[in-house]
Order: C-alpha cells, then sequence, then structure tokens
C-alpha cells in the first residue's frame, strides 16, 4: 500500500540526500579551482553553493548550528550597522567559512579511505595491545601519527579497539577500568598535541591562511619538539600516578606488524609528497598544497586498496566512491556547517574588534615576546570553557593578530602559541570536540575526561609553555 504524504508535511532529510551531496561536493570543486584560478567568480559561485547546503540541511542540524548560524547572522548585522567597509569584513568571513566547510569535506575523504584500509586496522590494533611499560608513549605517539590522515577520525577508530580489546583479554578484572583510563587519556593527550605540528591539523591550516609571514617548516620543528617533551612528561605523570598499579598474569602482546607499518608509512609519505609537490607547482601555501592533494590521494588509495594494477581494479573503485558521496559526505554535513560557522564568526567577531586599539590597551607591544606568547595558550584554554569553538578562537586570534599594524612578535611563534592554545583546551574543556567524541564513542563523561584524567596534565604542560616561549625568544 502506497502511502502518501499530507499537505504541508516536511520532506523526509533523506529525500534532500542527492541534492546536499552535490552541493558539498561543489563547494568543495569550487573552492578548490577558486584557488587554482583566482578567479573570483567561481569564488562567489563556492558561496553560493555553501549558503544551498545550509538552506536544505536546515532539518539535519541540531541546536548546536542553528545557534551558531544565529550568531553569524547577528554579527552580519553588527558589521552592516557598524563597520566603514562591511562588504570587505562580510567577504573575508564568507572567504573563511566556505574554506573550512571544503577543508573538512576534503580531509573526510581521507578519513573515509584510511577507514577501509586493512594495513590501518592492523597499525590501530597493534597500538592497543602493547604491554603497560610502553603503552602510553605507543598509543600517544601513534594517535598523532594516524591523525595525519585520519584527523579526528583517529578517535572513533581507536576508541572502540581500546575497550573491546580489554574485555577480550580480562572480561572481569577489576582493574580494566583503570586501563581504560590509561589508554584513553594516552590517546586524548597524543591527538590533542599532535595539532601543533601535524601537516593536516586545523589550527596550524587555519591560522597560516590568515597570518602573513609565518614559516610552516619552523612551526612543525617547534611543535614537533613540544609534542615529544609533552609526551614524556604524560608517560612519567601517568607512571608515577599508577605506580601502585599491579598488573596480574601476561596479557596478549602483539608482534611489530612490518608489512602494515611499511606500506602506512608509504602512504603517508606519499601524501606528504603530494602536498609539497602542489605547493611547489602552483608556488602556493602548504594549506593550497593539503587541499589539492586530497582528491588525488583519495582515489590512488582507493585504487591500490582495490588491487591495482591488477586488472578490474579501477572498476571495483566506482561503487566505493558513490557510497562515500551517496551516504557518508552527507552524513558530515553537521560537522561541515559546524566549522563554516565557525570560522564566519571568528573572522567576523575579529573584523568588528578594534584590533589596534586592544593590542594598546593590553600593552603587547611593551610586553616581552615570551611573556604575551606564553600567556596565549592558558586564555583559549579559559576561553574554551565558555564552550566557544576553538576553530572559532584560531581563526579569530589569526585575524586579530594579522589586523595589527605591526605583529608584536615572530609570526611563526605566535601562530604557535595559538595552536599550544588550541591543544591545551583539548584536554581541558568538556566542550571540545574531539573530548566529546571520545565521551559518546565510550560512554565516559566529558568531565571525567578532561578535569577528572587530565587537569594535571594540562596544568603542567601549561606552566612548561612559559620557558619553552622564553628559549624560543631569547628572552626578549
Amino acid at each position: 500500500m502506497t502511502q502518501t504524504r499530507a499537505p504541508g508535511a516536511p520532506v523526509h532529510p533523506a529525500r534532500a540526500a542527492p541534492l546536499v551531496s552535490g552541493l558539498l561536493i561543489a563547494v568543495a570543486g569550487l573552492e578548490l579551482a577558486a584557488r587554482f584560478s583566482g578567479a573570483r567568480a567561481v569564488q562567489d559561485a563556492a558561496w553560493l553553493a555553501m549558503l544551498a547546503v545550509l538552506v536544505l540541511s536546515v532539518r539535519r542540524l541540531t541546536l548546536r548550528e542553528h545557534y551558531l548560524v544565529g550568531a553569524s547572522a547577528a554579527l552580519s548585522v553588527l558589521v552592516v550597522a557598524t563597520q566603514p567597509d562591511p562588504g570587505a569584513v562580510l567577504r573575508g568571513a564568507l572567504e573563511q567559512a566556505v574554506f573550512l566547510m571544503a577543508f573538512i569535506l576534503l580531509l573526510g575523504l581521507l578519513h573515509a579511505t584510511a577507514k577501509t584500509s586493512p594495513s590501518v586496522a592492523i597499525v590501530g590494533e597493534y597500538l592497543t595491545r602493547q604491554p603497560p611499560g610502553r603503552r602510553y608513549v605507543a598509543l600517544n605517539g601513534g594517535t598523532s601519527i594516524l591523525a595525519v590522515l585520519f584527523n579526528i577520525g583517529v578517535i572513533s577508530f581507536l576508541v572502540p579497539l581500546i575497550q573491546q580489546g580489554i574485555r577480550r583479554a580480562a572480561p572481569d578484572d577489576p582493574l580494566n577500568p583503570l586501563r581504560e583510563q590509561r589508554q584513553i587519556t594516552a590517546l586524548l593527550r597524543g591527538f590533542a598535541w599532535s595539532v601543533t605540528w601535524s601537516p593536516t591539523a586545523f589550527a596550524p591550516l587555519i591560522v597560516a591562511s590568515l597570518m602573513p609571514g609565518v614559516e610552516r617548516g619552523q612551526w612543525i620543528g617547534y611543535g614537533f619538539a613540544v609534542f615529544a617533551m609533552l609526551m614524556l612528561v604524560g608517560w612519567l605523570e601517568d607512571r608515577i600516578r599508577f605506580r601502585a598499579y599491579r598488573p596480574q598474569g601476561k596479557r596478549p602482546v602483539m608482534d611489530f606488524p612490518k608489512g602494515a607499518a611499511a606500506r602506512f608509512t608509504a602512504t603517508t609519505a606519499w601524501f606528504l609528497a603530494l602536498v609539497v609537490g602542489f605547493a611547489w607547482a602552483f608556488d602556493d601555501t602548504a594549506v593550497f598544497g593539503v587541499l589539492a592533494a586530497c582528491p588525488v590521494m583519495m582515489l590512488g588509495w582507493l585504487a591500490a586498496q582495490a588491487g591495482f594494477p591488477r586488472r578490474g581494479a579501477l572498476t571495483a573503485v566506482g561503487p566505493r566512491l558513490r557510497q562515500m558521496a551517496g551516504v557518508e559526505l552527507p552524513g558530515s554535513v553537521n560537522v561541515a556547517v559546524t566549522l563554516a560557522a565557525s570560522g564566519y564568526i571568528g573572522r567576523a567577531a575579529a573584523g568588528l574588534t578594534p584590533a589596534a586599539a586592544v593590542a594598546e590597551a593590553l600593552g603587547l607591544a611593551a610586553m616581552p615576546d615570551w611573556l604575551m606568547m606564553a600567556l596565549i595558550p592558558p586564555f583559549l584554554c579559559l576561553v574554551s570553557l565558555l564552550a566557544l569553538s576553538p576553530t572559532m578562537m584560531a581563526v579569530f586570534m589569526g585575524s586579530f593578530f594579522a589586523q595589527l599594524p605591526e605583529m608584536p612578535g615572530d609570526p611563526t611563534q605566535i601562530a604557535f602559541a595559538i595552536s599550544c592554545g588550541w591543544a591545551l583546551s583539548m584536554t581541558f574543556s568538556p566542550f571540545a570536540t574531539v573530548v566529546l567524541v571520545i565521551s559518546r564513542a565510550s560512554g565516559i563523561p566529558a568531565r571525567t575526561l578532561t578535569w577528572g584524567w587530565s587537569l594535571g596534565f594540562t596544568l603542567i604542560a601549561a606552566t612548561l609553555l612559559f620557558p619553552v616561549f622564553y628559549l624560543l625568544t631569547g628572552g626578549t
């Protein structure tokens, strides 16, 4: 029996999925084309496609997205009412919004491809099956490496592996909650501080696209050094906190998967080579390189998973692409809207802020460089308690410093400080996206993950950043 829809009844969101999917592809494609060509008309088309996505997805959006879109609209009214050149401010905000939407969609292609890779699955299982003495370092460092291709998807991939592995090894062991705490804490901290050095992390790419004079290679060097330091600090904190913990019996340890690790390393190296190649060929930034490399990497990786150059391998890629476009892409519309709105708000709010006057009132020019940079991370960390997105704050801070007539310090070091604030907020704020993802995947309350399990580590990390920036700036 065929059912008919009553007059005036809402159309089910699934019926709009193909159109939404096509528009999301258009946003990513047009943003790439705009960056390739520099054509204003193509950029305008990308904005229109983004707005069409928003209109057609309104029934899919949660309270968070509605709040962010409403805040974007309110800021737009303020810009028009108060700014002498509102068009320039709004154009900059739209550019940031469409860039972030395209960025998360293109990186999502890597996530969708990585999760069907046997090598990634084997490497992930290996990380979760280490003996207690090296488990923290394996999960902390391994999570950060997997995040280069997986980004935040590494969380939803590894958390179930951790919990399933613990239950399988000793279902009724009373120490299992402690094992879960130690492993998930190591994972969270590894992902949080990977943003300071990962070539594909949101924070560096966003800030680098906003602030002139940022040296990305130098920034990666700073970030990796601090990441290594805090991995050691976290390992020591874990050992001291659980020094009375004495596991009974032997737990199964997985041999190092040489083949899978080699294939994953080669995959990562190939992706980074593509990023550098596109940036060099078009004389553009690493941001552009990442955007351009994602679709090429996706197609090549899918072909490799299907057995290329074996006959018929390319034919097998078609159904997987259709699944990604028809099912997985529309499912990412909420996070795409969230990031786009966060970017819009951050850029528009910065446009409303008299940067030079605020900098003068704060005495940034007279403040020692090392002190100003060391104060940025705890400031962003505390602001994150207001449920403001770290993405929003990174855009705001990058735009704020970019507006100043003169940088109050080295641009690369300021940008690095902003990424450190993002990292701190991810182990401190119960509202951080990665914390909410872990909480949903594991059933562990967000406040337990942050204030309960990582508050001490966060305070230590924030304190250590003061001597770090003192050394980076030479004490100036």
